[in-house]
């Protein structure tokens, strides 16, 4: 007479008693004391196999995600050796496959990748790969033939002794290691670790969740198949969706039919992917879909019989998100960059762009990563140019690279060039870009030793700026070389140092030859918590040998300059208040004093030397020019005083004002050019001031005024407001202004850039450079964002002045951010990083 068990406890001692009389029936061992596994060798015929079988009491396990530790089988009660044994019996279960099915083809795939079960105590604090990973791996190691202890909870347990099979009816629950398997009825193959469920089916394995309504699955080789299932990535990738039917291959793939995927939330299908067939390997990192169709808010957009795309941030080969723009240079622009994953140091982009104005341009991007060596090299070629076929062939070369010879040697490689001056003004869309005027070319060795370090370099310019007259256009130095050691304490806290270089400066249009530069030093810092007190004396030599030297002026000029300079500063400190919040507020005065003889040097040429921009910064510097070719001569005071107001919670400076001026004691009779001298006593009045306003408002100032031009006494102001309460609100706004010494430096400018939340989802950004001198616009965008976690489409139109004797050129931009998608369109958000500061993208 079949045993009807109709309670979790006599569910329970059916296990318990089945536990008991298997081994001595089939022949089996005791499970080994240190592995607590079965021994297959010692095994009957019958023996089951490589797992082991424990049940555990009949109360729910509570469903956390942590992986559980299998238990090994308990020690038989004493009260069951009473029992009379009996011959196993079947319950009236009905096997998995006799029970009538719930079909679930009505529910909409939507319903089941949205069912509350897929995400049961899972976050989604992101769409897609998680932020800073770029590698998905399962969280345990495949099985394969390692033995495991199985958990098995049900409301009713019946065990078959011939067939070896295990049936269970009523919140069933088998846990094996890290992988968990839930449905109402189940039934167990101990010989070929099968199992086969029906009835609100969950499989939990590391990273992976699927729910369905019928399932086969075993638990040694991890492949399992379920029907009409919903599924979800989770941990280190957010993604979801549902199939008709899904495929466990093994521990990092799976495989779906008649499928939905997406990245959006729960409760958010702003796009999906409806596919035919997918699999998603965390292995390789990569998802394939065939006969996919791309809708965006249930409107298809794209169809594709074959699509790769990635769900981590790993590299490899295929096609990327085309680019399409419009523009007044290149009119339709529609680039398709391939990428290609040599090795895993090395790779490199293909990328074909289409422009309607001016034909097909090549791209290329080859990059190499060694120990020892970081190597990248871009280029472009335009066969023919469409709109100005006299160019002939145009294109563009960059080379960087920079390399470590064991621990003392290095090298590093900077080389740019262009095919003619017009290039970066017809094929560039950045302001930074179209505003080069020469482009460096420059290779660097470098040696490191014990307390010093040499360096030698050849660097030479392209001028692509036709403006710039041929002898006004920079000087390549073929070679230089420059050595130097650092301080070091000679006694009593004496130091010196000593810096040294060689160059030959080639020019076509200009005088050229070559300098040499020797400076030694010493200094004797004095150093206190109150301030410090630092005298240096250094000597400047100078030696050259030119060609092509103008008449009448020395070929061979040389020089040997003494200079002395002392700094001096005090810090005083107070407590004070600042609008209720306790502060340390400092006074700090500062004294430099240089004295630096006189010499003659209206013959030597200007290799690389000009006049230091003026600012607060520049009042303690011991020359007032840059490079060797004028070694000022000084006889002067700095005055300077800074304060300070620094918050005692957090160590935040609230405010800073400094404030500086430069008495000169001698006329100046070094200039750049000509040998009129300046006698002015004092210099310009040069000010800083930083302050946190109210809450979020930030605010600089630098100005410059001048006591002895009364028609131009402001020669610099800079005015910069900043309002930055959280990442979605961001207002700069700036005005500045520099007088210059010539024309070409004088500058005023009004800046705009914001970025500001008007509704849900949806953000405005833009930037306004206005020109108030030349009355013109520099550069204007605008532009709406919207998007949510998971996709972010972006709309700009930009107006830009690339050249200052050719109008301005107008272009629209559109790009399409589908997380754990890619990117479609203009690399919108590369622009608006560049022109809105602290700008962030999400």
């Amino acid at each position: 007479m079949p045993i009807q068990a109709d309670s979790k406890q006599r569910a329970c001692a059916i296990a318990l008693l089945v536990l008991a009389v298997a081994p001595s029936v089939l022949g089996a061992t005791e499970p080994s004391q240190d592995s607590g596994l079965s021994n297959p060798a010692s095994a009957g015929p019958d023996a089951a196999p490589r797992t082991g079988f424990t049940p555990t009491t009949p109360e729910r396990t509570p469903r956390v995600a942590s992986p559980l530790t299998a238990s090994r089988p308990s020690a038989p009660d004493a009260t069951l050796a009473t029992l009379e044994v009996q011959e196993a019996q079947g319950v009236t279960l009905a096997p998995p496959d006799e029970t009538p099915e719930v079909r679930m083809d009505a529910i909409p795939v939507e319903q089941r990748a949205d069912d509350p079960r897929l995400h049961l105590d899972l976050d989604w604090t992101y769409c897609g790969p998680a932020p800073g990973v770029t590698r998905i791996a399962p969280s345990l190691p495949t099985q394969e033939s390692r033995r495991l202890p199985i958990e098995i909870t049900a409301d009713l347990v019946d065990y078959d002794r011939e067939r070896n099979l295990i049936q269970l009816q009523g919140e069933v629950e088998i846990v094996q290691e890290a992988y968990r398997l839930y449905a109402d009825r189940s039934r167990y193959d101990r010989r070929t670790g099968d199992v086969a469920a029906t009835g609100g089916i969950e499989l939990d394995s590391p990273g992976l969740r699927i729910i369905g309504e019928r399932a086969d699955y075993n638990l040694e080789t991890e492949h399992g198949h379920l029907e009409r299932a919903g599924y979800r990535m989770h941990g280190q990738a957010n993604l979801r969706g549902a199939a008709d039917e899904a495929w466990l291959l093994d521990a990092k793939r799976s495989r779906y039919r008649d499928v939905l995927y997406t990245t959006c939330p729960p409760g958010n299908s702003a796009w999906t992917l409806r596919a035919r067939d997918l699999e998603l390997d965390q292995g390789t990192g990569l998802g394939v879909a065939r006969q996919a169709r791309l809708s965006l808010w249930d409107v298809p957009v794209l169809y594709t019989p074959y699509l790769a795309f990635p769900i981590d941030g790993r590299r490899r080969s295929g096609f990327l998100i085309p680019t399409i723009g419009t523009s007044e240079e290149t009119g339709f622009d529609l680039s398709i960059p391939y990428y290609w994953n040599i090795a895993p140091n090395m790779d490199a982009t293909l990328t074909p762009r289409l422009m309607s104005t001016r034909g097909l341009m090549l791209g290329a991007e080859f990059r190499h990563l060694s120990p020892w060596q970081r190597l990248e090299l871009d280029g472009e070629l335009l066969p023919s140019d469409w709109k100005n076929e006299d160019e002939g062939v145009r294109g563009a070369l960059h080379v960087t690279q920079s390399a470590w010879i064991g621990t003392r040697w290095s090298s590093a490689i900077d080389y740019a060039s262009v095919s003619d001056d017009r290039y970066l003004v017809d094929f560039g869309n950045r302001l930074d870009v179209t505003s080069v005027r020469n482009l460096s070319q420059r290779a660097d060795v470098r040696y490191s030793g014990d307390g010093w370090w040499a360096l030698g370099r050849l660097q030479q310019f392209q001028t692509v700026d036709t403006s710039i007259a041929p002898a006004n256009r920079p000087y390549g130095q073929l070679p230089h070389i420059e050595l130097n050691v650092s301080p070091n304490t000679l006694f009593a806290g004496l130091e010196y140092d000593f810096e040294a270089r060689y160059d030959y400066f080639d020019h076509d249009s200009a005088v050229h030859g070559s300098r040499l530069v020797a400076i030694p030093a010493l200094r004797w810092p004095l150093r206190r918590g109150f301030g410090h007190f630092i005298p240096r004396a250094r000597l400047y030599y100078t030696q050259y040998d030119l060609i092509d030297q103008v008449e009448s002026a020395d070929p061979q000029p040389s020089h040997l300059i003494p200079s002395l300079d002392l700094d001096g500063k005090l810090i005083f400190e107070r407590e004070s208040d600042w609008f209720g919040h306790q502060t340390l507020q400092t006074l700090e005065p500062r004294l430099y004093y240089v004295f630096t003889t006189y010499a003659d040097q209206s013959d030597n040429p200007r290799f690389d030397t000009t006049a230091l921009d003026f600012s607060f910064a520049s009042l303690f510097r011991p020359n007032r020019f840059t490079g060797y070719d004028r070694i000022s001569d000084e006889n002067r005071l700095t005055l300077g005083l800074t304060s300070r107001t620094i918050a005692n919670r957090d160590g935040d400076e609230l405010l800073r004002a400094s404030l500086g001026q430069i008495h000169y004691l001698d006329a100046r009779r070094v200039q750049l050019n000509g040998t009129v001298s300046q006698d002015d006593v004092s210099s310009s009045l040069a000010g800083e001031l930083a302050a946190r306003l109210y809450k979020d408002w930030s605010a600089q100032l630098g100005l410059q005024w001048n006591p002895h031009d009364e028609g131009n006494a402001w020669e610099k102001q800079i005015l910069q407001l900043r309002y930055a309460p959280d990442r979605e609100r961001l207002i700069n706004l700036a005005y500045r202004y520099n007088l210059g010494s010539q024309a070409s430096e004088k500058y005023e400018d009004a800046d705009l850039a914001f970025q500001m939340p008007i509704g849900p989802g949806v953000r405005v950004v833009g930037r306004w450079l206005y020109s108030l001198l030349n009355d013109e616009t520099v550069e204007a965008f605008a532009g709406l964002e919207f998007g949510q976690c998971c996709w972010r489409l972006r709309v700009l139109g930009q107006h830009l002045k690339r050249d200052a004797d050719q109008p301005a050129s107008t272009s629209v931009m559109l790009q399409l951010e589908l997380a754990g998608l890619g990117s479609f369109g203009n690399s919108i958000d590369k622009v608006l990083q560049r022109g809105i500061y602290g700008y962030q993208s999400e």
